[in-house]
């Protein structure tokens, strides 16, 4: 299973194009297979009459096969080709130029391979539950978390409620649909109704001529004042969504713009306890096979965390080099290949670091590994 996104390229079939990119650019130098993992290398080192090539390659080829290689000089280079005949010589081969991507954009970074575990991943933190938007099953644990901060506000207001979007009400519905907040300050005044403001619901443009049914529910009753919110989650691959609503409701004393922001920081900490409380740390030390100063490629062979990552669009972690303290990084997931026995490969984008200490770190050890790569191109 592969997902990811396709990088653009301009596919280039004319034979003498290709000739002219092998000759000026590509012979003598080092090309790798494209595979999941530690990519042979080859070279083309000689031009045949019939606008074939010689290739030596680091293995076996199988004869009649198509293969794909890569190289990076500024943009990236895709070559197909099909292996046309073996020569005498051991790793030698002929080989038919098929066709030559090449990006339409320059690569931004350099990307430096890693070896020997020199740098790997560790302190996964993952959801036991995966909670998705628009769900009415909650995990027993967040209702838990609904419920100790019921009790922590139930003193201060006449009713509260905490819950998931499962009401059928339609005023939860509305705020459902919405995402905003429905604010009576008086139900005994027709103004309260008929409010303007980019965060609250206008129940008077909604209603119309059924609002006076709205009114005498509340007077029916008896509640003066009444706010119901939608409650956020934060999942931990940065995804944002309304997963309930509170509801408060106070029968003689009106309610304030003041209520409203203190519902807005209890649901900050809210999604601070419904973190800890559905957060697990996955400590297996999983390879990166290459990173760069924007991201890195690794590799996944933990099931659990397989399980947790092909469902998520990004995730927390610690990037570790060897000798050197944790890195805290949140990683965007942007490719995902699994190869037959289940393993994942991940290519990710880093978008956040824990604090600037981290970033500051990273970029400096990304400074020592790009220079120490480039001496080894060298030599």
């Amino acid at each position: 299973m592969e997902l990811k996104q396709e990088r653009k390229l301009e596919r280039i079939f004319n034979l003498n194009k290709i000739h002219s990119i092998i000759s000026k650019h590509l012979m003598n130098k080092y090309l790798y297979l494209k595979v999941l993992q530690d990519p042979p290398k080859l070279r083309i080192f000689e031009i045949n009459p019939d606008t074939t090539y010689k290739i030596a390659s680091d293995v076996l080829l199988d004869l009649e096969k198509e293969y794909v290689c890569y190289k990076v000089l500024g943009r990236y280079l895709e070559i197909h080709f099909k292996v046309i005949s073996k020569e005498a010589v051991k790793g030698i081969y002929n080989i038919k130029i098929q066709s030559i991507g090449v990006s339409l954009t320059e690569r931004e970074d350099l990307r430096i391979p890693i070896k020997d575990r020199q740098v790997y991943l560790t302190n996964f933190l993952t959801s036991k539950h995966l909670i998705e938007k628009n769900t009415t099953i909650i995990p027993t644990t967040i209702k838990i978390g609904f419920s100790e901060f019921e009790n922590k506000i139930k003193q201060n207001y006449d009713n509260v409620k905490i819950d998931v979007f499962n009401n059928s009400d339609p005023l939860i519905q509305l705020v459902k649909k919405t995402e905003k907040i429905i604010f009576i300050q008086d139900s005994y005044d027709l103004k309260t109704f008929d409010v303007h403001h980019q965060e609250l619901l206008n129940l008077k443009e909604v209603f119309r001529d059924n609002l006076s049914n709205l009114i005498q529910r509340y007077r029916k009753s008896q509640i003066k004042s009444e706010i119901i919110a939608p409650i956020y989650y934060l999942t931990h691959d940065h995804n944002y969504f309304a997963i309930g609503y509170i509801q408060i409701q106070n029968k003689t004393k009106s309610l304030s713009w003041n209520d409203i922001e203190k519902i807005k920081l209890l649901n900050k900490e809210l999604i601070d306890r419904m973190l800890q409380i559905n957060t697990t740390k996955i400590e297996e030390k999983e390879d990166v096979i290459n990173i760069s100063r924007k991201g890195f490629r690794a590799v996944i062979k933990h099931l659990n965390l397989i399980n947790y990552l092909i469902k998520q669009s990004g995730f927390s972690c610690d990037i570790v080099f060897k000798g050197h303290p944790p890195i805290s990084v949140f990683a965007e997931i942007r490719s995902s290949t699994r190869d037959d026995k289940g393993i994942l490969y991940i290519g990710t984008k880093i978008v956040d670091f824990k604090s600037d200490e981290d970033k500051r770190n990273y970029e400096k050890l990304i400074d020592l590994y790009e220079k120490k790569y480039k001496i080894m191109q060298i030599q």
